[in-house]
């Protein structure tokens, strides 16, 4: 029996022109008999057009996979079950996963509750009825990235059919900066009208307030230390003195910082602070062990006192006046970092996010200025400052100071 290799087959082959060019062609092969003869009947098509158009396909299909993969927003295909098909390098980026790992996945995985739940139910309704919510508009949404947290998402929804089947492309860009930079300037407003405040009440209420206490003073002092009257006017003059210490706090925090930097040694500036602290009678049960070092940072000295008194006071009182309080500071990529721990109940997750909030406290007889004016100052020398607490207990809080000078 011969070796039929190509007879009835058919098969992709090159043929040669008469000029030598080469081209694809596909050849069918066919046998016959004719007279008795065994005869070969070869058909031919020219692949020349088909291979052509394949290439610039394919040529097509790469630009368009270089363009979405080098993209900067993050760029998701779903199909109409809401399935993902694909997901580019800056949507790994945005949310922390993998294209291998998204595929076939339901794109709800990109959102928090209770849009996770709910998003079935609009690609459903949409599919029924066609009434557009967000497809063709785009609006401000909210994602989830891998590590459960969520960031302020610009999603823009399009439609598109691909082989009869209906796609749908989403373009995301992550918000979180220029929200960030809306609340700075919400915040920054009104400074600047608590600022206009503060000076009225400094004016009105401050200097008043001086001459009210001189005088009291003055009536307390004609009477027997011994009488009633005289433990009345004490406590008033004590009243004074805290409404007095309001308005310095309000004044501190209201007038904008500016910072005049000059070489300063951290660790030496928190040990004559926590010195400074260890005179006071309700203070004398705390400890405050500071450990490490740090080249100097351009700071002003004055304004990070205020920072670090606040800081380690607030630790105090948190453990009830008995207790450790350890500072460590540290070098770190251009930064100094200060830290500072205490031994204390911790803070509840409700109260750590509102804890740099103006006027918010939980003291009995706090204003709520002292964390805000810290976190005001540490900025001004382009710092960050943040709170952490562990679930049983303790609070840590860490400075971040640049090295390098300040342009101010």
């Amino acid at each position: 029996t011969a070796d039929k290799k190509i007879i009835g087959v058919g098969r992709e082959v090159v043929g040669q022109r008469r000029d030598g060019t080469t081209f694809p062609l596909h050849l069918a092969v066919g046998e016959t008999e004719v007279d008795g003869e065994k005869k070969f009947t070869g058909i031919i098509h020219d692949l020349s057009t088909r291979v052509n158009l394949e290439d610039r396909l394919r040529a097509s299909e790469a630009r368009w996979r270089s363009i979405l993969e080098s993209a900067v927003d993050a760029i998701v295909v779903i199909d109409a079950r809401g399935c993902i098909e694909w997901f580019n390098p800056a949507a790994e980026r945005m949310f922390g996963y993998a294209e291998a790992d998204m595929i076939g996945k339901n794109v709800n995985i990109l959102m928090p509750s209770p849009y996770h739940e709910e998003h079935d139910g609009y690609m459903a309704h949409y599919l029924a009825t066609g009434e557009k919510r967000i497809i063709g508009i785009g609006r401000q949404v909210t994602g989830r990235r891998r590590d459960g947290t969520t960031f302020p998402v610009r999603l823009s929804v399009g439609e598109m059919q691909v082989n009869g089947e209906r796609k749908f492309t989403g373009i995301l860009a992550d918000l979180s900066a220029r929200v960030r930079m809306e609340e700075q300037l919400r915040e920054q407003t009104s400074l600047a009208r608590l600022g206009e405040m503060a000076a009225v009440i400094a004016h009105e209420v401050k200097n008043p307030l001086a001459g009210i206490r001189g005088a009291i003073q003055v009536i307390g002092g004609r009477l027997p230390k011994e009488s009633k009257d005289a433990t009345v006017v004490k406590e008033i003059v004590n009243r004074i003195d805290t409404l007095n210490e309001l308005i310095k706090d309000l004044l501190l925090f209201a007038r904008p910082p500016h910072p005049r930097p000059l070489p300063v040694d951290l660790a030496g500036l928190v040990r004559t602070t926590a010195d400074l602290l260890a005179g006071d009678p309700a203070l004398k049960g705390v400890a405050i062990q500071i450990d490490g070092d740090a080249p100097p940072v351009m700071a002003d000295a004055e304004l990070l006192k205020i920072v670090f008194q606040n800081l380690l006071v607030n630790s105090a009182q948190a453990m009830q006046g008995r207790g450790e309080i350890r500072v460590t500071l540290e070098p770190l990529d251009g930064v100094c970092r200060v830290i500072v721990r205490d031994a204390g109940p911790g803070i509840a997750a409700d109260v750590r996010e509102r804890i740099f909030t103006p006027f918010f406290t939980t003291k009995a007889r706090g204003t709520g200025l002292g964390l805000a004016t810290a976190k005001r100052i540490v900025e001004a020398h382009a710092g960050r400052i943040a709170i952490d607490s562990a679930m049983g207990g303790g609070t840590t809080v860490t400075i971040e100071l640049p090295v390098t000078s300040l342009t101010i």
